[in-house]
């Protein structure tokens, strides 16, 4: 009884939109909706799974979008502090001679 109400609670909830959730945890979710509907017929249930790996599939082109993102952000502030260093490094090999 209390995992009824929970996953109740788990489903109806604003958590269940929350970021906090990962693209699996959201699928898991949207699938734990499909099945408490039991006016779905069978068909009505395959599209309603289907929309949710649809969903799950988006929110994880979304974070791999966001990863890039920072690696590109990464990699931009390292390329930077590479060029200062060996403008350093070819300012004192001048200098010197």
């Amino acid at each position: 009884m209390k995992q009824l109400i929970i996953i109740t609670l788990l489903i109806c909830s604003p958590l269940a939109q929350a970021e906090l959730l990962t693209c699996d945890q959201k699928q898991t979710v949207c699938e734990a909706r499909c099945k408490a509907s039991s006016l779905i017929s069978e068909q009505d249930s395959n599209t309603c799974k289907a929309q949710c790996l649809g969903e799950r599939t988006a929110c994880e082109l979304e974070q791999g979008k966001e990863s890039a993102g920072k690696l590109a952000d990464q990699a931009k502030d390292a390329s930077q502090s590479y060029m200062e260093k060996l403008k350093a490094f070819w300012k004192g090999l001048t200098d010197n001679l």
